[in-house]
Formats: C-alpha cells, sequence, structure tokens
C-alpha cells in the first residue's frame, strides 16, 4: 500500500511540473514554489495550516512555544494558500513562512534538505502522507505532533507511526483517528479541544461583550455561494436600519460582493467608517478581531452553503459577540452541535428564522468556555512536554 501511494505522489509530481511549465497556471496556483521552493535554511520547528483559520492558530501557537520552552528552535509556518502566505509575512511575529512543498517524494527530499525539521506540528486535519513518510526517515523517534485535531477520514495506507502527540478536538474525531491509528501505538493522544481560542485559553480573561458596540451584525467569512442566504438576511437587518458589516471569505470575491450589493441598491460605506442602514465592506485580511470588538451579534459563513464547511464560530464566540451559523456545519458538525445545544450558539435552518434568531445567554457562554479552558489548557502542558522531551 505505501509503495502505490509513493507510486501516486510521484505520478502527482510529473503533472504538477508539466503544470508549472504553463505561466498561467503557474502564476494562479504558484506550481514552482510549491515544486521548488524557495524554501528558508533550517533547522526549524515545522509548523504547517491549510488556510487562514489553521495559520492564525498556529501563529499564536508558535509565539507561546517560543515563550515556553527554552532555546526553542526557529520556526517556520507553512500553508496551502497564497492569500494566507501574505498575512503571514505581514504579521511581523518572529517566524519565517513559505508556501506548503507539493507533497511529491522528489519535492519533499528538497525541502527537507534545506529546511531540516526536527519536529512537525499540523493543524486540524493536515494529514498529508508525504509530510509523514519525510517526518519518519528524519527523526529517530516520532516527531509529528496534531493540535486541534479534526479527522474524518484519510489516505487508505498512510502510515502514522511519526506521529507522537495527536491533540483532537472532540471525542468523535479521537475516536474515528483511533480507528486507522491504533497499529501507529502513539503515545500521548486526548481530546483537547479546539486550539484556536488559546490565546483566550492564555490570558486568562473573562468572557465579556463589546462596550459601546456601533456594529448591529457582522457577516463574517461569507463566500458568493452563500449570496441568496446572505442577501435576505442583510435586507432584513437594514430594513430595521441597522449597521451591518461583511467580511469575505476570499478577497477575489471583493468585487463580486459589491456589484451584488450595488445591485440591491444598498448603501455600501468601506471598513472602518459603519452607518446605520448600511453595509460597510472589509476588504484586508486579518482584521475580524478589529471589527468583533465593535459588534452586537455574528453569523458565521460557509454554513449558508451545502458545499461548504463553516468556519471560525470561536473567535466571536470569545469576544462575547452573540454568534450564529447557518444550517450547515461541514467540518464541525460535533462541535457545532454541542454549542447550539449548550445555548452558547444559535442555529438557523432557514433564512426566514433570522431576525427573531436566538441571542445567547453570556453565562452559559462563560460557563461553556470554562470548561474548553481546562482542556486546551491540559492538553497544551501535554505538547509542551512532548516537544521537550524529543528536543532535548
Amino acid at each position: 500500500m505505501f509503495k502505490a501511494l509513493d507510486i501516486a505522489r510521484m505520478a502527482i509530481g510529473t503533472v504538477a511540473k508539466a503544470a508549472a511549465k504553463v505561466p498561467v497556471v503557474d502564476s494562479h496556483f504558484h506550481m514552482n514554489d510549491r515544486l521548488n521552493g524557495p524554501w528558508p535554511e533550517g533547522p526549524f520547528l515545522w509548523m504547517h495550516g491549510a488556510s487562514l483559520g489553521e495559520c492564525k492558530m498556529l501563529l499564536n501557537l508558535a509565539g507561546f512555544l517560543r515563550e515556553d520552552i527554552e532555546n526553542c528552535p526557529k520556526i517556520l509556518i507553512t500553508t496551502q494558500k497564497v492569500e494566507v502566505l501574505k498575512f503571514l509575512k505581514e504579521s511581523g511575529k518572529d517566524i519565517e513562512t513559505c508556501i506548503a512543498p507539493a507533497d511529491t517524494p522528489s519535492t519533499m527530499k528538497q525541502f527537507a534538505s534545506k529546511v531540516q525539521p526536527v519536529a512537525l506540528i499540523l493543524g486540524e486535519n493536515e494529514l498529508w502522507p508525504g509530510y509523514l513518510s519525510c517526518m519518519k526517515s528524519l527523526a529517530i523517534k516520532p516527531a509529528v505532533a496534531i493540535v486541534s485535531g479534526r479527522y474524518r477520514n484519510s489516505i487508505p495506507g498512510v502510515d502514522f507511526s511519526c506521529v507522537g502527540f495527536a491533540s483532537m478536538q472532540t471525542g468523535g474525531d479521537l475516536s474515528r483517528f483511533l480507528n486507522v491509528a491504533s497499529r501507529a501505538n502513539i503515545a500521548k493522544m486526548m481530546i483537547g479541544g479546539d486550539w484556536k481560542i488559546l490565546p483566550w485559553v492564555r490570558s486568562g480573561s473573562e468572557v465579556k461583550p463589546p462596550e459601546n458596540p456601533t456594529v448591529d451584525t457582522v457577516f463574517v467569512s461569507m463566500h458568493m455561494a452563500e449570496w441568496a442566504s446572505l442577501c435576505r438576511m442583510i435586507v432584513s437587518s437594514i430594513k430595521r436600519q441597522e449597521s451591518v458589516v461583511l467580511i469575505p471569505r476570499r478577497l477575489t470575491e471583493l468585487d463580486a460582493f459589491r456589484k451584488a450589493l450595488s445591485e440591491q441598491e444598498l448603501t455600501v460605506v468601506e471598513w472602518p467608517l459603519v452607518q446605520k442602514g448600511a453595509v460597510s465592506l472589509v476588504s484586508k485580511f486579518g482584521l475580524t478581531r478589529e471589527v468583533f470588538a465593535q459588534s452586537r451579534t455574528a453569523v458565521v459563513g460557509g454554513s449558508f452553503s451545502r458545499g461548504l464547511g463553516v468556519h471560525d464560530f470561536w473567535e466571536p464566540i470569545q469576544m462575547g459577540v452573540a454568534t450564529c451559523i447557518g444550517p450547515f456545519a461541514a467540518g464541525q458538525r460535533e462541535k457545532a452541535a454541542a454549542l447550539v445545544n449548550a445555548g452558547v450558539m444559535a442555529q438557523l435552518q432557514s433564512t426566514a428564522g433570522y431576525a427573531k434568531r436566538n441571542i445567547p445567554d453570556p453565562r452559559l457562554v462563560s460557563t461553556f468556555l470554562a470548561n474548553e479552558r481546562t482542556k486546551i489548557a491540559d492538553s497544551y502542558e501535554q505538547l509542551l512536554e512532548f516537544l521537550r522531551d524529543l528536543l532535548k
């Protein structure tokens, strides 16, 4: 099975090299960068995440590891998304970053030779078989950690024996992962919650709604694929003379949103300007916390179209913003259901109920998050123990 995986990875590499020679394809997907770098000179503690939510979590984690691990190695964060790479580079944090290497044998060999990863921390569900086999070939003992893990399935035959630590978000994630990784005898496995709220856990602060919010509702991480539902909700808010903020998930869809809002004859202003009866459009990455700090309620995107995955609902919840998702919660069904059942987050089954959506009780939110804080803090301490032992 492993040989079959290697053959498949080599075939993908051949196709990718051919695609990289087509200028328009290379320009859009950055194929040459994925295949050939440039990559920074190691050694590094390597972290990898798919998109913005995972990489923001890893960026925060990197800062905490630097504080808590004596002589912590240099840290490299890789991502699959070019726009997230820009965000990481502009973060001002003491890290290196580059586009994630293509999961092909030749690329991983070049990447490992230059970066010299001493350990790999994977965010959520980025279980690339080549990344795992690369770390197995480099390390004497398991040197891969999975943090804030989500697991549904993976490519059959993936070798998890290089994983030494796995903190999964829910009991279901842990159980499913155990079914495929039981032969690997992973030393430390636990339910560790969602590490997107690790900064809040570390801060020790309580959940408090924003003081004097100027934004009635922020629609965050919305896709154009959700426009039909989004339009009905925005129009409903504007009819009530609410102030609305729209944060697109992809900046490439910004103009499409602006055009669609204009076609509805809605007043559009640019963030940070906010006004009643108008939609304030956010045109930069990384401003969600700034917006939430001024918001009463939030509606989280990725949840109004079946083909998408719900985006980060933890950020508004931990900032005391009354949070709501749509009928779909792909990628986070178990955790979303737990939050809805506990009264911590509202869920719309249709936009017809938008105007009368439930506003979660702040006391329930505080109690629920207190339990999450304990879970996440404990799992983080166990990650520190794993890394200290590995790096000594």
